[in-house]
């Protein structure tokens, strides 16, 4: 019989120590043998999908010791082999075994890292499309579980945090995965340099998150984290996080660290009614508090029956002005509503005739539109190439060479647009909510008439002026 045929018997018996043993045995006299390593390689698989098939089905899918002990030989095995990179062999086959207790396997995590790029074939660094979605890349995933590797374990991991931040860079510019995908990246990219003490770094990371999308509640948690020395700076970023949560369970981390950081600055009040408010999400969702949240409220400074009612007026208030810490080159601009987007999910704000700046509804208080008119200061960031608008709120009148209070005759023409006192032109779609030759009042703004190859008064709000 050949060293194949053995290898085959022996696995066909569940025997895949044997058949490890017989086959390596004879790779170490022909090492170049493909053919060999390809038998061995599927020896591995073989055993490392019995093991960990059962683990995947239980309620928690954490490997026991012994079982992990197993993993982990087994998976040491794959760079024994030496394999020709990329291989035909490693495909989501074997990647699918370490779906969930992957981040427990150091020897698998290690074997990615020294790996790297040479890993991957062109369709890993896509996306998985189904019908329910868009399931990660392969080169993403894999990125993702050597950074929990590196979380769970970093007193006793291998793992050097700037090879494992060099891969999640990697999976970040080379991945086709959606912005909205990569951003977990960017999220384990923070988390590895806040662990590894890299304070300014992991900030970094967390404010190109939010320079994304500043409604990421996990990031503002996270950028208070790289405050350790400024409680209030912190207290602020967490305020703003928790006022970002959609929804109560997006806030549970936040919770946690506010009350740590009120009681910090004396603040026990604040500090007991986070604590329950979170206690009330727990409840909500029929949770048991874990040993952290139940240390906390066993503090003698935490008060039990203390109205938390007002929590969420608290947290707005304090949030005020968070946006300034993740702004490179802040501005502020006085403008004027001029119109919402079809879509309902932005506005346009008219500044002065060389500047009208698109603002997103999330940074409207309260993630309401004003009236088309109303005065605005903005707060914006001039670091990209256009100016994004960080925050807004209702301002006062103010004095602009471009825009204009008026009052007078509304004029209607037969095509329906209209003007006031001769020089404002009203579009027809405002022209239409009032009478003709009736007395109104309104803003109007410096536009450019292209018929006319001017700038002329153009209305972006009327009313009766008996109204």
């Amino acid at each position: 019989m050949s060293i194949f045929d053995d290898i085959r018997e022996l696995k066909s018996n569940n025997n895949f120590e044997g058949a490890w043993q017989a086959g390596y045995q004879v790779l170490q006299q022909d090492k170049n043998n493909e053919f060999l390593k390809t038998s061995l390689f599927w020896v591995i698989y073989a055993a490392l999908k019995l093991i960990t098939e059962p683990i995947k089905s239980r309620e928690i899918n954490t490997p026991r010791p012994s079982e992990q002990q197993e993993i982990d030989l087994w998976a040491s095995r794959i760079s024994d082999l030496e394999l020709t990179l990329p291989s035909d062999n490693i495909d989501f086959r074997l990647w699918n075994l370490f779906n969930k207790t992957g981040k427990f396997c150091e020897p698998i995590c290690s074997f990615i890292l020294m790996a790297g790029s040479k890993l991957f074939k062109a369709d890993d660094h896509k996306p998985f499309v189904t019908d329910k979605g868009e399931s990660p890349s392969t080169v993403q995933k894999l990125a993702r579980m050597v950074a929990a590797r590196n979380l769970l374990n970093t007193e006793g991991s291998t793992l050097p945090a700037p090879r494992i931040v060099a891969f999640i860079k990697y999976a970040e510019e080379v991945a086709e995965d959606s912005p909205a995908g990569k951003v977990w990246l960017a999220y384990d990219k923070a988390r590895v340099y806040l662990q590894a003490g890299e304070l300014q770094r992991a900030r970094d990371a967390y404010l190109t998150v939010l320079h994304r999308k500043r409604s990421e509640s996990w990031a503002w948690f996270g950028l208070a984290t790289t405050y350790e020395d400024e409680p209030y700076v912190a207290i602020k970023l967490l305020a703003n996080g928790l006022s970002s949560a959609h929804d109560p369970k997006f806030s549970i981390q936040g919770l946690i660290q506010i009350a740590e950081r009120f009681h910090e600055t004396g603040a026990d009040d604040n500090a007991s009614k986070a604590l329950s408010k979170l206690l009330e999400i727990y409840s909500q969702n029929g949770w048991a508090p874990r040993d952290n949240i139940l240390e906390l409220t066993s503090s003698p400074w935490y008060d039990a029956s203390i109205d938390y009612s007002d929590f969420d007026a608290i947290t707005r208030s304090l949030s005020a002005g968070a946006e300034q810490y993740t702004i490179a080159k802040p501005e502020r601009y006085a403008g004027i509503l001029q119109n919402v987007h079809a879509s309902l999910k932005g506005a346009n704000i008219y500044v002065s005739r060389d500047m009208t700046l698109s603002a997103r509804k999330g940074v409207f208080p309260k993630r309401s539109f004003p009236e088309p008119g109303t005065p605005l200061e903005l707060l914006c960031d001039l670091s990209s190439d256009k100016p994004e608008v960080v925050s807004v709120k209702v301002g006062d009148h103010f004095e602009s060479p471009d825009i204009r209070l008026f009052d007078g005759t509304l004029s209607i023409t037969e095509r329906g647009f209209g003007f006031v006192s001769g020089d404002i032109f009203v579009h027809a779609a405002l022209a239409s909510t009032l009478p003709d030759n009736c007395q109104t009042k309104g803003v109007a703004v410096a536009a450019f008439d292209k018929a006319k190859n001017k700038y002329g008064w153009r209305a972006i709000s009327l009313h009766s002026k008996d109204g």
